[in-house]
């Protein structure tokens, strides 16, 4: 098997790509064992050969991820191999042939189209120019009225992804877990001044407080532990430990610490060993020169970087692969990692890039 870097036309805009092992690629379609940019398996992916504008097969990723195979840190958390396997006993050459596995095994699915718009759900009827699509909602909830998705409109298909794993046996005891939070989780929304994180929030649980800033174990999609971090609460502008996604995430939490997966970065260790709420600017003195991830009231996105000065007044780091310097005041940070599953796995990735 080929481990390749796909680049799709749907893609563009996003600036992702997809990684994997190439299985086989027909006429039609392109089939991979995706992997995650940990180089963990992820679920089998019938690419439309029509939407893949180049194949990579040597690239900084491609790289690292060779790297984590080769040290033996590529593995399976979510058990999805043995289903891949015996999903690619009939060959997935074709969009058409991928949607007809997912219906035999009632497989939810995501289905990317050529515009980036990605649809989630569970196929209802294959046939050999378009399929329909139950979407699973904001809700967790499964819609009775399907979507009609012609195939020509398809860009990539993918079955057995592991949130999707997760939500299928979710739905087994999900009353369980409605309204009842057992791990105290809340979502704290900020106010971003940027637009494209508007809606969004930061899922997790509260540790500590002070009077400025929340100790805050931050949540990745699967549920498992992604940081420790400050926020501060002046930035926090509503706060909610009612919600379906709440709902859902007290079960992946659970799932999760049962089969030793929630914390895969061992971050842990860090909120134990805290004997107090730090600051920003306690956090920032401390690293020194070492790399930083900060949400900043005024700036889009995560800026990640080097710390290259400290006054009073704020700090400036600077991006480590363009060299760009960014300067923050101290009173505009919203969120500051104090470690996080990303920063280690930069700090990984610069440390390959420099080998």
């Amino acid at each position: 098997m080929k481990l390749v870097e796909l680049h799709t036309k749907a893609d563009q805009l996003s600036g992702s790509y997809y990684l994997g092992y190439l299985i086989y690629q027909s006429a039609d379609a392109a089939t991979l064992i995706s992997l995650d940019d940990d180089a963990n398996a992820g679920g089998v992916l019938v690419i439309n050969n029509q939407d893949i504008l180049t194949s990579v097969d040597e690239s900084p990723s491609l790289a690292y991820c060779q790297r984590l195979i080769d040290e033996g840190k590529s593995t399976d958390p979510f058990a999805l191999m043995p289903l891949n396997q015996e999903l690619l006993k009939t060959p997935l050459t074709s969009l058409s042939a991928a949607s007809q596995a997912a219906l035999e095994k009632d497989l939810v699915v995501n289905i990317t189209l050529t515009s980036g718009i990605v649809y989630t759900g569970i196929i209802a009827l294959a046939g050999p120019t378009e399929i329909q699509l139950k979407q699973i909602g904001d809700d967790y909830e499964l819609d009775p009225l399907c979507l009609v998705i012609p195939l020509s409109a398809i860009s990539s298909l993918e079955l057995n992804a592991p949130l999707n794993k997760l939500w299928t046996k979710y739905q087994a005891v999900k009353e369980q877990f409605a309204g009842q939070n057992p791990y105290g989780l809340v979502e704290l929304y900020l106010d971003w001044l940027d637009d494209a994180r508007f809606g969004s929030c930061l899922l997790g649980l509260v540790l500590d407080q002070s009077d400025q800033f929340l100790l805050f174990e931050s949540l990745n999609d699967y549920g498992q532990l992604e940081s420790i971090c400050l926020v501060n609460r002046e930035d926090v502008v509503h706060e909610s430990v009612n919600s379906a996604a709440i709902d859902f995430s007290n079960f992946l939490v659970a799932y999760n610490q049962k089969n030793k997966i929630f914390d895969p970065g061992h971050l842990g260790k860090l909120a134990q060993s805290l004997n107090h709420v730090p600051t920003a600017r306690e956090v920032i003195e401390k690293v020194g020169n070492q790399l930083v991830s900060v949400d900043d009231y005024e700036l889009a996105g995560e800026n990640l970087g080097y710390v290259t000065a400290v006054d009073e007044a704020g700090f400036t780091i600077e991006d480590p692969e363009s060299g760009q310097e960014v300067s923050h005041l101290f009173e505009n940070v919203c969120a500051l990692d104090l470690a996080s599953t990303e920063l280690k796995k930069m700090r990984e990735f610069l440390a390959a890039q420099n080998q």
